[in-house]
């Protein structure tokens, strides 16, 4: 049988001490998990990460936080379409919802064991996010502190330019906002590729910046009976 391609992770860091621990974190298990995963560069933040996360396509792109920062992170998730896990030392809820609302799907830990590491790399390749619960208190709080109530002209103007399919994706989303990319685009019957389009164009629309601030607008602004 024909092994599954490979995961293919980047990543971005200045400390070559991480980059050899995290070889060791994917060659752990190259033998017992299909696809494997496999580096594909480890670069330092800054001009030369952005043109090489381009031109090499990533699946994952895990980026060293003690060595990009919030900044790194904010510029490569506006100009890639691979989704970034932050990886980090230490980090408090604080730094972890910057990092989300930044445009991570995630922060993983590095003292954390190995196998957990490697599913936070393929639960945020499947379209997941890597959060814990204190860590999405504290972003709802902070999404919903600041949008208007139900019923405000702001919020109607913006359901408005909703379409008719963007309306039906977050009532699909709203039904289960635990569900990965996959199983929402298969319920969908779409592609990943046309529900993340999608997605895009409803975070415009809307003004929030991912999934998670999605779900916490449609839940204060009951979009389940939004179209």
């Amino acid at each position: 049988m024909e092994r599954a391609q490979a995961l293919r992770l980047m990543l971005v860091t200045s400390d070559s001490a991480v980059a050899g621990w995290l070889l060791g974190v994917l060659e752990e298990a190259q033998e017992t998990q299909s696809p494997s995963m496999e580096l594909v560069g480890a670069i330092a933040a800054g001009d030369e990460a952005l043109a090489f996360a381009l031109a090499a396509r990533p699946d994952v792109i895990l980026l060293h936080l003690e060595a990009g920062g919030i900044a790194a992170i904010e510029r490569l998730a506006s100009q890639c379409p691979a989704p970034i896990l932050v990886l980090a030392a230490e980090c408090d809820a604080l730094t972890r919802a910057r990092a989300v609302r930044s445009g991570a799907r995630g922060v993983v830990l590095r003292h954390e064991a190995p196998a957990m590491i490697r599913k936070a790399v393929r639960k945020v390749q499947e379209g997941e996010f890597w959060i814990d619960r204190i860590t999405i208190a504290r972003i709802l709080e902070e999404l919903t502190a600041g949008v208007s109530h139900p019923g405000e002209p702001a919020a109607i103007d913006r359901l408005a330019n909703l379409t008719t399919r963007e309306s039906d994706i977050v009532r699909a989303l709203l039904s289960d906002d635990g569900s990965s990319s996959r199983a929402l685009a298969a319920r969908l019957r779409i592609s990943e590729q046309t529900l993340r389009n999608h997605f895009s164009s409803i975070y415009r629309k809307l003004g929030i910046p991912n999934r998670v601030g999605l779900v916490a607008y449609a839940s204060r602004h009951r979009l389940d009976g939004v179209g």
